[in-house]
């Protein structure tokens, strides 16, 4: 079978849940992963920098074709990108000699219009995000989504708070949470790996987050730490999107913010972590997440603290120190640093230890041979 990943998500960068499944859906499926890239992207010059590593590049077909800016202020460009999106999947099906219709599997809900363009076997929708709470979403997102929920033969979530909000429209929806590769975040406690160079004249404690540096971020509680302790060093590892101006790091020398982090070194950077953090704003788009580096952060036995995510909250209390204030979150931090809670962060490496992607993603594909079991059956 042929499956086509419709996302936003550029496949290098951050590795993320669309790559994690595409990855493993290739192992016994033809899959084309595609992305939209913008002239924006390219004045950053981040298409040239999407290279996967070798052996996933040989495994997923990518496709990233450029598409007219400014779709969200007008119906004419947005028709347009649709139509070029469309076209541009159909030959890159074409050129895999995939000759039967595929499996469209969406995580952007602003091209659901290509269900009406697109023919297909079967259609999955994957929710990550709230995706109509984003300040770049089109007004119409939410009855796009509202399309996806209600056309797909499965639907997935990654967050239980967003699988009980959409059940409304989606009544079979499935739960399935992040997963971690734990055996790559695991060797952060591998004596021989060696910390990146950035923090090798580092000394004192090291406070750590990765991922992507964008207006979730509570920076109102990472300049307070930094102030407050100017012995800490305080790395913020991921592409910069936030619109905060970056100049304003610069009256905190010991925040780092050392850009997008491979894939492959973020074991290197959490050694060094004496504290990871989940430092998020609680916000309608924040609500609704479940931040697949906490699992991560859990693999390498290193203290976590959160603010609180209701996702985090659920499922991790008692195992990530909470903090729902600036004042907390620097209180939190400096516990975490005095006090080692030895059970907990045992229990959460054990619960990162279980939470593989391959059986994550195993029980997503049964559901979504049933699923597709059920359509050949019903039309029979």
């Amino acid at each position: 079978m042929a499956l086509v990943f419709i996302s936003t998500h550029p496949f290098a960068g951050l590795w993320q849940r669309p790559q994690q499944i595409a990855v493993r859906a290739a192992l016994n499926n033809h899959v084309l992963y595609f992305w939209p890239s913008y002239a924006s992207d390219l004045a950053r010059g981040r298409a040239s920098r999407q290279r996967p590593p070798s052996e996933y590049e040989r495994r997923v077909r990518l496709l990233c074709p450029p598409l007219l800016p400014f779709e969200r202020a007008s119906s004419i460009i947005y028709r347009i990108n649709l139509r070029t999106a469309c076209l541009a999947i159909e030959r890159e099906l074409a050129r895999m000699q995939v000759t039967a219709p595929p499996l469209l599997w969406f995580y952007a809900p602003r091209f659901a219009p290509l269900l009406d363009s697109l023919d297909n076997v079967g259609v999955v929708y994957d929710i990550m995000d709230e995706h109509s709470a984003f300040g770049f979403a089109r007004k119409e997102t939410a009855l796009l989504e509202r399309r996806l929920l209600t056309s797909a033969d499965a639907v997935f979530a990654g967050t239980y708070t967003l699988a009980e909000r959409k059940k409304e429209f989606a009544p079979n929806i499935k739960y399935f949470p992040c997963g971690v590769e734990f055996a790559h975040f695991s060797k952060a406690m591998d004596d021989s790996l060696s910390i990146p160079e950035l923090l090798e004249g580092v000394d004192g404690p090291v406070i750590g987050y990765f991922g992507a540096v964008d207006d979730r971020i509570d920076f109102d509680a990472i300049f307070l730490a930094a102030k407050s302790h100017p012995d800490w060093t305080i790395v913020l590892a991921g592409p910069y999107f936030a619109t905060r101006p970056r100049s304003e790091f610069a009256r905190c020398k010991n925040v780092l913010l050392p850009g997008l982090v491979d894939y492959s070194e973020l074991p290197s950077y959490l050694k060094r972590f004496d504290v990871a953090i989940l430092p998020f704003v609680l916000s309608e788009l924040t609500l609704h997440i479940h931040p697949t580096k906490v699992l991560e952060y859990l693999s390498s036995r290193t203290p976590v603290v959160s603010t609180p995510i209701p996702d985090v909250v659920r499922f991790y209390k008692g195992i990530v120190r909470i903090a729902k204030t600036s004042e907390e979150f620097v209180q939190a931090l400096d516990s975490s640093l005095r006090e080692t809670d030895v059970d907990a962060i045992e229990r959460g490496f054990e619960m990162a230890r279980e939470s593989s992607w391959d059986r994550i993603i195993g029980g997503m594909m049964q559901e979504l041979e049933a699923a597709l079991s059920g359509l050949a059956n019903g039309s029979e």
